[in-house]
């Protein structure tokens, strides 16, 4: 859409990421091999649980929270709960099967199931709000088969990559989902933050750390492939997409997050000594949004912190830039910070009506749905 255009709104917020599964869609050892998920199931466990992990493990609280949660109705009726009714959601699945951290109750093929009964019953209700995307992953067998299903079949609305699980965005086992993705419009979101406590479990592969070492040999640290969670940066890394952009130069790709909160203090903070600004991933995902029109970044998560709200107004007064800018929470990994509702005001009161709108309404209909 041209800047000149005036968008027809009908002022219906799309909520581009959230979460909806419960602890019983994750690995027994996704907590730690010191504290099973499966324990989490006994509410007095859950609260105990909660308090500690606010206070000594913060990034994991949103996790412990779905332990509350009966199912994932449960949870997405609390999540509409905070907004308008006709709001729009994106619930992102995430496949747990491949990270090595255990079994879960559920695996990934039932939470798909639940989603897609979900989704039927909201449909029959006449509520066109639930727009879930699939998540994928290369080392599972018959992706693109399982793409198709759930896409064509249950009407699911998008694809989701989460890296950090064990594997490099542009594997070649994924070129089938990518083209089939860029054939039909079918919007990708991708995780796009250098750490968090949802990454693989075992050490990284030789293969992995020569790739690594390859692609981001400028400043990649030999410690790093000492610890999975270390070495997930380079799988995040926004980098990776101008590779499979390359290849599929119509692809459309939401990197999620916007870089993280922490990329963002960096951009505020630390001087681009030599102009180096390839090194923030903020300035890389920014310079992507303006290379490339097909490029989105979800503020997820990431402007909990109002200190941020300032590269927010920035970045929403940027020509182009500004038309990739999505609304997103990251929705129940909130919880552990502020309620959802205030995010969303708290936001909202920041930034003047239109560019509210462009964020939650005119720039996610570009990404959702076809033209």
């Amino acid at each position: 859409m041209s800047t000149n255009e005036q968008p027809n709104l009908e002022y219906k917020i799309h909520n581009i990421h959230c979460h909806i599964f419960t602890i019983k869609y994750l690995p027994k050892k996704f907590i730690g091999w010191y504290f099973p998920t499966t324990l989490v199931k006994k509410k007095w466990v859950a609260n105990l649980l909660m308090r500690l992990v606010k206070k000594l493990a913060p990034r994991i609280a949103g996790f412990v929270y779905s332990a509350f949660k009966k199912d994932q109705k449960d949870i997405f009726n609390e999540l509409r709960g905070y907004y308008p009714e006709n709001t729009k959601f994106c619930p992102l699945t995430v496949d747990f099967d491949y990270m090595n951290a255990g079994k879960a109750q559920y695996n990934f093929l039932q939470q798909l199931e639940d989603v897609a009964d979900l989704k039927r019953y909201y449909e029959n209700k006449n509520f066109d709000v639930f727009l879930p995307f699939i998540c994928v992953d290369p080392r599972r067998d018959g992706i693109l088969e399982l793409v198709k299903k759930y896409i064509e079949e249950e009407k699911f609305t998008g694809i989701k990559l989460y890296p950090a699980l064990g594997f490099f965005p542009d594997d070649y086992r994924l070129d089938e989902v990518y083209a089939y993705a860029e054939a039909n419009h079918i919007p990708i979101t991708t995780h796009c933050i250098p750490k968090n406590k949802n990454h693989f479990r075992y050490k990284p592969t030789k293969e992995m750390v020569n790739k690594a070492k390859e692609r981001f040999s400028e400043f990649y640290d030999t410690k790093d492939s000492r610890s999975s969670y270390d070495f997930a940066k380079y799988l995040n890394h926004p980098k990776n997409y101008e590779y499979i952009l390359k290849k599929f130069p119509k692809l459309k790709i939401n990197l999620a997050h916007f870089g993280g909160n922490e990329e963002w203090d960096k951009y505020l903070d630390v001087s681009d000594e030599n102009f180096k600004k390839d090194r923030n991933w903020y300035s890389i995902i920014r310079k992507m949004m303006l290379t490339y029109d097909n490029v989105y970044a979800d503020i997820s998560f990431t402007v909990y912190d109002a200190r941020l709200y300032p590269v927010l107004r920035n970045v929403l007064k940027t020509p182009k830039a500004k038309e990739r800018v999505l609304f997103g929470s990251d929705f129940y990994m909130l919880q552990k910070d502020y309620s959802e509702r205030r995010f969303g005001m708290d936001v909202r009161g920041y930034i003047d009506d239109d560019e509210f709108w462009l964020m939650a309404e005119t720039n996610p209909k570009r990404f959702l749905f076809n033209e």
